[in-house]
């Protein structure tokens, strides 16, 4: 009963059609129908020819044909078109759910648990949960034929019955038998194929580097053993299946012979008609088919109450709870960020990344936070995005708690442009179509213009129809920047900040993004995180931050005479530089 509870998320997306589920079923069992009554007209008309009644044949075999054209002709355009109907409607819905659902998953989620496996569970487990309802529905329907063929022995012969529960019995041994290992085998070839792709994807992706670095004969030796493990697990699904295929056929015909004995023996007494000698005959298959259906649906029903499972753990919270906002609306932003007291550790075993955090951003001034790496200065971006909040104290805009905001005034007010930005596999044009749907190419060039992005966007071929690719792949590091620089002057939004943005940039791209961000000052709230102080020594105040506090705060000349850490990074710098 336990594992049932898990049906309920799939009875609620369902629930609303009754009648056509009820419709679905009953047509799925009228098509059973021919395999109850049909053989027994077929035998009924094979008497009828051996009788030398011409007329008697014909008119049976046309009941047996006509059977079968109404049963699995006709009704099979509206049971499949049921069916479709359920699998699309359940697989569509659920998958929209559970997307909306992900959406609103904090970043912690994607840390703990790999993108591999939000998308597999995104698009694989809506998949199973269908495909079980059409093998329930049928099992249920080859029971109930084998139900009657053995009413049919009971009736006929008691040591016929003995027979037909031998087969059913040895059927059911070997796939006990062969089925849990071939699931186990089958699992195993899930894992290895996840890695796989996995793998495949990670080397199509840094292509170029493997290239440059010389390694491609062991990333191919890596792959390569990847695929090994995967077929060498297919390999021992094949050979599973050999062996219980080999010893079905053995059990199989071997009773089966026993059971035509027994039946012709019985013909030849008297005992029983010719029809009743074929329907016996033409049912024993039935009975091994339901007895691989039970072994297989006991395989499916474990796969899709784990999908089940997974399927409520995102829908009902199971695993994480949703990013919670407040209610309060920015309005008129000045741009004004203070950190309170912060402290903030990722995890529960870890020491705090920041302790008790002091500092205030004001506006229209170029704002820079520098420190060594590790000592959390990405990490006061990832809370005032609020990827994570804070352990302890406050992070403020305009004097307002950040998490008593609302998530459009959060996100319409501040944005990121990173080191390594993020840009869609579609055209310039499509990527600022994401940000503002109905935005006109000219309001799209004129921020472009601001990026100084724009001269070189219209001397391709396709100028803004040019395809980015995937990760930006057909654009320097600086063309990315630029973009998405103009990409964030289109949100408009009061705060700014920039994550080492011009850190692994040439000295051209620097100057043009310098130039960028020299102009969104007097407008806006710019934060810069560096780990290059030559790309920030004109801010108007650099903060330094050491250990996760606080440490100095000044231009950088006042920072050179007064705090002993910049003086350190400054030297650092200057020697790696000689």
């Amino acid at each position: 009963m336990k594992k049932l509870k898990h049906f309920k998320i799939f009875w609620d997306y369902i629930k609303e059609d009754k009648f056509k589920l009820f419709l679905y079923i009953l047509l799925v069992a009228l098509s059973y129908l021919p395999a109850l009554i049909a053989v027994y007209l077929w035998g009924v008309a094979v008497e009828s020819l051996t009788s030398q009644n011409f007329s008697n044949f014909v008119l049976y075999l046309a009941l047996y044909e006509g059977i079968y054209i109404v049963l699995y002709t006709f009704l099979q355009i509206p049971r499949d078109y049921l069916y479709t109907y359920f699998e699309i409607k359940f697989t569509k819905n659920v998958s929209k759910d559970l997307y909306r659902k992900m959406d609103k998953l904090p970043a912690i989620a994607f840390e703990d648990i790999g993108v591999g496996e939000w998308i597999n569970r995104l698009y694989t487990d809506p998949d199973r949960v269908m495909e079980l309802l059409s093998k329930m529905v049928r099992l249920i329907c080859r029971a109930v034929v084998v139900l009657v063929v053995i009413v049919i022995a009971i009736r006929v012969s008691w040591i016929l019955f003995a027979e037909i529960m031998l087969l059913a019995f040895f059927m059911g041994f070997i796939s006990t038998k062969f089925f849990p290992r071939i699931k186990k085998s089958q699992e195993a070839i899930k894992k290895e194929s996840d890695a796989y792709v996995k793998v495949a994807t990670e080397n199509m992706t840094g292509i170029r580097e493997i290239k440059s670095l010389g390694i491609a004969k062991t990333i191919e030796k890596n792959i390569s053993n990847v695929i090994d493990r995967l077929f060498g697990n297919t390999e021992r699904v094949r050979k599973y299946e050999r062996w219980y295929y080999a010893f079905n056929n053995l059990a199989y015909f071997s009773i089966q012979f026993l059971i035509l004995y027994t039946t012709g023996k019985l013909f030849f007494d008297g005992a029983i008609s010719l029809s009743i000698f074929l329907m016996i005959e033409s049912y024993i298959w039935r009975i091994d088919e339901v007895v691989e259906s039970i072994s297989d649906f006991g395989v499916s029903f474990n796969k899709v109450t784990v999908s089940l499972k997974r399927i409520g753990e995102i829908l009902n919270n199971d695993l994480y709870q949703d990013e919670k906002f407040g209610n309060v609306t920015l309005t008129n932003p000045k741009g004004i960020i203070e950190f309170k007291d912060v402290k903030f550790k990722y995890t529960e075993k870890e020491q705090y990344t920041l302790k008790g955090l002091n500092m205030t951003v004001e506006p229209n001034k170029k704002i820079a936070v520098v420190g060594r790496s590790g000592n959390g200065k990405s990490t006061i971006f990832n809370l005032l995005l609020r990827y994570f909040d804070t352990t302890e104290g406050t992070v403020t805009i305009d004097g307002i708690n950040i998490q008593d905001l609302t998530e459009s005034s959060l996100r319409n007010n501040i944005s990121i442009i990173r080191q390594s930005p993020f840009l869609f596999n579609l055209t310039i044009l499509e990527n600022f179509r994401l940000v503002k749907e109905d935005v006109t190419l000219e309001e799209v060039r004129n921020v472009c213009k601001r990026a100084y992005i724009d001269d070189y966007i219209m001397s391709l071929p396709n100028q803004y129809d040019t395809v980015i690719g995937e990760g930006g792949i057909n654009l320097s590091g600086g063309q990315k920047q630029r973009i998405a620089i103009a990409r964030t002057l289109l949100l408009n939004t009061k705060i700014i900040l920039f994550d080492e943005a011009t850190s692994a940039l040439d000295n051209e791209s620097q100057e043009y993004i310098k130039k960028t961000i020299d102009d969104l000052v007097k407008d806006h709230t710019i934060v810069i995180v560096a780990h290059r102080l030559s790309t920030i020594v004109d801010a108007d105040t650099i903060h330094v931050i050491e250990k996760g506090k606080l440490v100095g705060s000044g231009t950088h000349k006042q920072l050179l005479k007064n705090c002993k850490p910049y003086q350190n990074l400054y030297t650092a710098e200057s020697e790696a530089s000689e």
